[in-house]
């Protein structure tokens, strides 16, 4: 009758390694993949507040872990060039331009090696936004047009993302509801959440 050798007896690769050792390597593996914290899920932005009450030059941003923040700044903040803006929040940061000096409705964030534009719906009407990072395309709008306390996905009314100021007409600080899916990128994300800064609030 022929016999087959053990699980502990089987090398692998000249190494010494048995068949055994390696599905324990293997199940190790896998239980730490599946119970760690999955990446992106740590940055989920839940609110934005400015770092000063009489400017909105530099924001603070919150996430879901309290002792993570990040920071929205102009990128020359001694300057009043509102056209160049950088964000960061842990290992990610981000570069926001006007892609035009003398023309606001059109937009560049580039992030995480994502790019995403944003384009006004009509010319010079900053309430409505197209956005699009080559994967996914968003209508990022003013939930009322007389008003820019509210704001909110048109495209995606099953996974929303939302941003209302916590007092009404009080644009220094906001609330972000985030309910996208983990593949939305976070150069999306950081584009909704400029643009809804940005054009909320005064030049000062």
């Amino acid at each position: 009758m022929t016999s087959f050798p053990s699980l502990d007896s089987i090398q692998l690769f000249g190494k010494g390694l048995t068949c055994k050792a390696v599905f324990r390597i293997l199940a190790v593996w896998l239980l730490v993949s599946f119970t760690l914290p999955q990446a992106g899920v740590a940055q989920r932005m839940t609110g934005a507040f400015t770092k000063f009450n009489n400017t909105f030059r530099e924001w603070t941003i919150v996430t879901e872990d309290e002792d993570l923040r990040g920071e929205l700044r102009l990128k020359w903040i001694h300057t009043n060039d509102w056209t160049e803006w950088d964000f960061t929040l842990g290992d990610t940061f981000a570069t926001i331009e006007q892609k035009w000096t003398d023309d606001p409705n059109m937009w560049i964030i580039r992030c995480n090696g994502v790019t995403v534009s944003a384009k006004t719906a009509w010319s010079n009407e900053f309430l409505r936004w197209k956005l699009n990072d080559g994967k996914n395309q968003f209508n990022w709008e003013s939930k009322y047009s007389n008003q820019r306390d509210e704001w909110e996905l048109e495209t995606r009314k099953d996974e929303t993302y939302l941003m209302e100021t916590y007092w009404e007409g009080n644009p220094t600080e906001w609330i972000i509801e985030d309910n996208l899916p983990e593949d939305v990128s976070m150069a999306m994300r950081v584009a909704m959440v400029f643009l809804t800064l940005h054009f909320s609030s005064p030049r000062i």
